[in-house]
């Protein structure tokens, strides 16, 4: 599985930040911002691109992994009017990188052209993962700036919940072929710090819906 993107070092408040910024293809993949919860809508290749970067982020200790997901306004066309509300970006990061939130709209304007790179992920880091004993310990972390949702967490939070975004990969088209598209079996929901009781962070929701949408047209 593989990820285009483009690399850029960029400095900011004494420090020296990596960020790996997700070129679009011609998947589609889009991130919406409601009062209560989180909701993003992916294609076949737009599925791919975001476990890439889940993989990615597994992998990347020193990075911050931006997928800039703005630029699609529209869900897939049987969605209800509310659910076209604000359209925010992700970015994935370890935690032990310590990146404040508050610095991400500085350092976005900064990242300039950048230098092309295609990351290979193997399909091998989305096998084999069980659910963590200490889970809620483990989970990720929900956090807002700049239009934009920062998924926080270690490298096994990444790889657990990596698997499961996967799994819409390895799993959505053949359920929709099944005639079970738009089930809650072709959708991934993760909760702020994996505590299903949380009322999410201070500025925001704590709840992430990912839903493979087959198909997808405008309209």
């Amino acid at each position: 599985m593989e990820l285009r993107t483009t690399v850029h070092r960029v400095r900011h408040g004494g420090e020296e930040y990596r960020v790996v910024k997700a070129v679009p293809r011609s998947g589609r993949a889009v991130l919406f911002r409601k009062e209560w919860s989180l909701d993003m809508f992916v294609d076949l290749e737009g599925a791919r691109s975001v476990a890439a970067a889940w993989g990615l982020a597994a992998r990347s200790r020193r990075s911050l992994v931006y997928l800039p997901l703005r630029a699609e306004r529209e869900g897939p066309g049987r969605l209800p009017g509310w659910f076209h509300s604000p359209v925010v970006d992700l970015v994935l990061v370890q935690g032990g990188l310590g990146f404040p939130v508050s610095r991400w709209k500085a350092v976005r304007g900064r990242l300039g052209a950048g230098r092309s790179q295609v990351m290979e992920i193997p399909e091998t880091d989305f096998s084999g993962e069980k659910e963590p004993e200490e889970w809620r310990r483990d989970e990720l972390r929900f956090g807002f700036a700049a239009e934009t949702l920062f998924l926080t967490g270690s490298a096994e939070a990444f790889r657990w919940t990596g698997a499961r975004v996967h799994s819409l990969v390895s799993d959505g088209p053949a359920r929709a072929m099944a005639g079970t598209p738009w089930s809650p079996y072709d959708s991934v929901m993760l909760h702020h710090a994996g505590d299903l009781t949380a009322k999410g962070p201070v500025k925001g929701p704590g709840v992430l819906n990912i839903e493979y949408a087959h198909g997808w047209r405008a309209g």
